[in-house]
């Protein structure tokens, strides 16, 4: 399958940031390595920064289409469902997000960038959990599943012997442990 010119951008982006530093790589030597003109980058992404975070929206579609499938009852089950959804994505793409998530970590303004990408996207999912929840339901189910994921994310990216799913429901035993302490 040919790759779009956005997929080639985020893949010459990973490997010379990766090499390199994110200060130390400019967009010229992202398109060039792309083999496209920096023209063709400031067309598809405003920033060098940008090309990092040009995903979120389909993430965020991508949780909420699995929650409106579900048939769960519980609202922290709709959303945990789709964090599963989540993890099965990011092990069929393991090298590239831990890549991602290592020069966001070396950088201050990408952390806060995902931070605030984070917040929107739970945001997004509460506002779907409210059109059949209370809002303390729906606060309570996305912050807890968030911070379960969180959990499993964080061993996950320095632990490259197991699953995301697995290191999820895991961490969903270790919750449920916690609950009944």
């Amino acid at each position: 399958m040919k790759k779009t010119s956005q997929e080639k951008l985020y893949e010459a982006a990973l490997e010379l940031i990766t090499a390199q530093g994110y200060e130390n790589t400019t967009v010229l030597q992202i398109a060039t390595k792309a083999g496209l003109t920096e023209r063709t980058f400031f067309r598809k992404f405003k920033n060098k920064a940008d090309i990092f975070f040009a995903g979120g929206e389909q993430y965020s579609q991508m949780l909420l289409t699995k929650m409106k499938e579900s048939k769960a009852k519980n609202p922290l089950a709709i959303v945990l469902e789709s964090y599963f959804y989540a993890a099965d994505f990011f092990d069929e793409h393991r090298e590239r997000t831990v890549k991602r998530q290592k020069i966001i970590a070396s950088h201050p303004d990408l952390e806060e960038r995902e931070l605030l990408k984070q917040s929107k996207i739970e945001e997004l999912l509460v506002e779907y959990l409210l059109t059949a929840y209370g809002e303390r339901s729906a606060r309570l189910a996305v912050r807890l599943a968030r911070a379960v994921y969180s959990v499993a994310w964080e061993e996950w990216l320095e632990n490259d012997a197991d699953s995301l799913h697995h290191l999820l429901e895991k961490a969903i035993a270790d919750f449920n442990e916690l609950k009944n302490y």
